[in-house]
């Protein structure tokens, strides 16, 4: 369905993780929270116009199939690998969101609620990603956008009317956030489009677009999105900022001040406070579906990648559709496995959602996507630049974030870089091994030239380490003896750690040099029939066929979003639900206005199909 997909790729961004990682961002940064969210459409935007007709072109079903043909076999076997890992963690924090929000509201104060609460969505989960794939998740992705925009909307009224001098409470403008929040500067916004930019062009997203129509649909679906994700700060940030206003004190949250981290729950306190309690049931399951809609998304994505990308591939070549499927499912159960208990790790050790989230994206996520992107746009790199760039990359992320979670590991993160800094070496590290590939190449020929530049690369990143750090604890003065060290013997571990990596560093340049030195001169008529490919446009009619499915599919979600509509109606019958019944009655004109327009615009296309 042309329709659900391009609402299935806005709705797929977000989860319970937006209305409490990021709303507590909000709550505690004010107006800088609002510009985080206001990043989201740039972003979106130039991802999906720099690869979205591309992936469609590249006729692929899993976003990383295409990788053997442009890149090789190995590049291959690597990527699908580490990105079914980079998948893995994103359901967890889906999962820990969504069991910190709602088990509060319905056991305050208890974490054995949340628990039970992240066992049973993600059991849930599993039954419907098993049952339908990503048509199923597709068709109710659009069901479950229109009920939770339409209680977002609701509520916002709702406030507006309770509270009508809300606005002038709120704190004069700035760019800034608040100096206890010191990891969230001019530089997070920047880099954070700039990660948003690959995120959006390949990844998990990527399979919207190879998933409908044609190329038209892909822009159609793009711009759709663009749009949905501008309206982001106001349904999205200004709730949590208004919560700031009346609860200053995070402890005050009803329901979740007396757990760890109570900000994350001010969205749906503030639902709690301003819905009555038929409509905030609406909406928790509105925010349910959003969150089982960015978790199946990872699911399937991750799932094609083991059974189709791996064991098909790899293992078993002439493995039938129904053996793939089997292994796909059977890897959605251990993904189901991991998201549990990570997700509940989370929540006993109390780490903050946006902390650790920003921490694994850096991790798992840049260095990946960056390759899998430009891998569709520039065709004069070496067929091992996206291996090089992801190795680089990675050890670049390791280097200069904050692994403070990982225990007695965290000393290899020793430039202890904020995220704008981090998210700017990565993608200029990554970047200069994948775009240098060639010139690397030519140099790999000659022996003598590699280890003498491997060598002089080593020696300048440790000299670059040594002086462009912000760990305290690591700095010249301190490791030529003229400083003492704050913390004992934490500075020796430190330097040896950044010792160790520039020598990882210049060893991997030097097996770069000699490998890339590999692809000169020789033909590549594989990537010129890849590139070939992606400028031929799809033939409708030969590759997709019959609509009939699609005009189905708008039938069955109006008729779904007119019965979600008749309950809102059905909510007046019991007392709690006459508490406000005007906030009914405008839901249900809402919801009934989307349905109806569903169904006339799936009575349209058919029409067409007709004549």
């Amino acid at each position: 369905m042309v329709g659900g997909e391009h609402i299935h790729v806005h709705l797929g961004l977000f989860s319970a993780w937006t209305f409490g990682g990021a709303a507590s961002l909000v709550y505690r940064t004010g107006w800088y929270g609002m510009l985080y969210f206001a990043t989201w459409p740039v972003g979106f935007f130039l991802g999906f116009m720099l690869a979205g007709v591309r992936c469609r072109r590249s006729r692929v079903i899993s976003p990383i199939e295409y990788v053997e043909t442009r890149f090789n076999r190995t590049t291959h076997t690597a990527l699908s690998i580490l990105f079914a890992v980079s998948l893995l963690y994103w359901p967890i924090q889906h999962m820990a969101s969504l069991g910190k929000m709602v088990g509060p509201i319905l056991f305050p104060g208890s974490e054995a609620a949340i628990m039970l609460t992240i066992l049973v969505i993600a059991t849930l989960v599993l039954i419907y990603t098993f049952s339908g794939g990503l048509w199923a998740v597709a068709i109710t992705d659009a069901v479950q956008s229109f009920l939770l925009l339409g209680v977002v909307v609701v509520l916002l009224g709702v406030i507006f009317v309770e509270i009508p001098d809300v606005l002038g409470r709120l704190p004069a403008f700035t760019f800034h956030a608040p100096e206890s929040e010191s990891s969230y500067d001019s530089w997070y916004l920047i880099v954070y489009i700039m990660q948003m930019i690959f995120n959006a062009a390949m990844g998990d997203r990527a399979q919207r677009y190879y998933s409908v129509r044609d190329e038209r649909s892909v822009l159609k679906l793009g711009l759709l999105a663009t749009g949905l994700f501008a309206l982001g700060p106001l349904f999205f940030g200004l709730i949590p900022f208004i919560g700031s206003v009346v609860w200053p004190d995070p402890s005050l949250i009803p329901g979740f001040g007396g757990l760890k981290n109570p900000q994350e729950g001010v969205y749906i306190a503030m639902a709690a406070r301003y819905l009555p309690p038929g409509i905030l049931g609406m909406f928790v399951a509105a925010m349910l579906a959003a969150t089982m809609s960015a978790t199946d998304t990872c699911w399937n994505t991750a799932s094609a990648v083991v059974s189709v990308d791996l064991y098909k591939r790899m293992f078993r070549p002439k493995a039938s559709d129904r053996e793939v499927m089997t292994v796909g499912r059977i890897a959605i159960l251990g993904f189901f496995v991991v998201a549990v208990t990570g997700a509940m790790a989370i929540i006993l050790k109390g780490i903050k959602l946006d902390i650790i989230g920003i921490t694994i994206g850096l991790l798992t996520g840049v260095a990946v996507s960056i390759p899998l992107t430009l891998g569709l746009v520039i065709r004069k790199i070496s067929r091992w630049a996206g291996i090089g760039a992801v190795v680089v990359g990675t050890l670049a992320a390791i280097v200069c974030s904050d692994l403070s979670i990982f225990g007695p590991l965290h000393v290899f993160g020793f430039m202890k870089y904020p995220f704008g800094y981090r998210v700017c070496f990565i993608i200029g590290v990554t970047l200069a091994v994948f775009l240098l590939s060639r010139p690397m190449g030519r140099l790999g020929r000659s022996r003598p030239a590699t280890l003498a530049t491997s060598a002089l690369v080593s020696v300048a990143l440790w000299f670059f380490f040594l002086f462009f750090n912000t760990n305290e604890a690591l700095s010249w003065g301190i490791v030529f003896g003229h400083i003492e060290p704050p913390d004992g013997g934490s500075s020796t571990h430190y330097f040896a750690a950044m010792t160790l990596a520039a020598a990882a560093f210049g060893i991997l340049i030097y097996r770069l040099f000699r490998i890339y030195s590999r692809d000169i001169g020789e033909p590549e008529p594989e990537v010129d029939r890849f590139f070939a490919l992606l400028q031929t446009p799809i033939d409708v009619e030969k590759e997709v066929g019959d609509e009939q499915q699609t005009v189905t599919a708008y039938h069955f979600v109006g008729m779904i979003v007119l019965l979600l509509a008749a309950m809102t109606l059905a909510l007046l019958l019991f007392p709690s639900g006459r508490a406000n019944p005007v906030i009914n009655l405008i839901l249900s004109v809402i919801l009934a206005g989307i349905g109806f327009g569903i169904m006339r615009g799936g009575r349209g296309l058919l029409r067409r199909m007709q004549s």
